[in-house]
């Protein structure tokens, strides 16, 4: 099954870890027949929350859905994640993901994103989590599609 969507990934960079970076490439591979996805990972100097916002949403396509990775967000298992994906694939043509740095993602995002997703009560490094969505992802997708990946 093939949505004719873009989704960006976007999180503060420049990724430090080269297994996460790895780890992301390989699942790009793996999304290519379901979507196309992209990640976009801005460097940001200042640490100041609103400068952080500013820059992350200069990355923002103008009419993307735009979600928040956040560990206070709506919290899925893979059947539901799945299903919920669908109907966001079918509803939207850009969507955004935004995982925030260190201090997690400032509010002004918080406040613009349609919805917030909790990867784990756990908090997570973000470079882990921009992983951990991927493979999240990708294994919702193969399960939509039929594809065995997925074992209960």
């Amino acid at each position: 099954m093939r949505f004719p969507v873009r989704l960006l990934l976007l999180a503060p960079g420049p990724l430090r870890f080269s297994f996460v970076q790895e780890g992301l490439a390989y699942y790009a591979r793996r999304l290519r027949p379901y979507l196309r996805f992209e990640t976009r990972f801005p460097r940001i100097k200042g640490k100041h929350p609103a400068e952080e916002a500013q820059r992350l949403l200069a990355h923002l396509p103008p009419r993307a859905y735009l979600l928040a990775l956040d560990e206070r967000g709506r919290s899925l298992d893979t059947r539901k994640m799945a299903r919920w994906l669908e109907k966001l694939l079918l509803q939207h043509r850009e969507i955004a993901v935004v995982c925030g740095g260190p201090e997690g993602l400032p509010p002004e995002i918080l406040k613009q994103a349609q919805e917030k997703l909790s990867l784990s009560p756990l908090t997570l490094n973000h470079e882990l989590a921009l992983l951990v969505f991927t493979e999240a992802l990708y294994r919702a997708l193969s399960l939509l599609s039929g594809h065995p990946y997925h074992r209960d």
